[in-house]
């Protein structure tokens, strides 16, 4: 997990965040909350390969949700959107809105990472 820890850390190097070692030793999943984010994270494994996968929240910038794979390789993945103010009558892209957030809520619901 060297690798995967360093890629994280390296990221949140500017706020001093860092994961927690006894969650890194276990491989237990975990949340962070510092320096104005909070950080939801799990590791796990896919075809052979171990991971960190994680949600980060920050009011200041959009979110992030990334998993890191053991040769430090990064995958990018869907994040909740801002929600839409909209007035009573509700228009074809907002419904879609609307629906694509649910979507990608339940599947980090579904995670822990939220």
């Amino acid at each position: 997990m060297d690798a995967i820890t360093n890629e994280f850390n390296k990221y949140f190097a500017k706020w001093k965040i860092t994961l927690p070692e006894e969650n890194i030793q276990k491989r237990q999943k975990g949340s962070i909350f510092q320096a104005g984010w909070k950080i939801n994270f799990i590791f796990g494994i896919k075809d052979d390969a171990k991971y960190l996968e994680y949600y980060a929240i920050h009011r200041m910038t959009n979110d992030r949700h990334i998993i890191i794979y053991k040769n430090v390789e990064k995958e990018h993945l869907e994040c909740l959107e801002s929600p839409l103010v909209y007035s009573p009558a509700i228009n074809e892209r907002q419904r879609e809105h609307n629906k694509q957030n649910r979507r990608v809520k339940e599947g980090l619901s579904y995670k822990s990472l939220v």
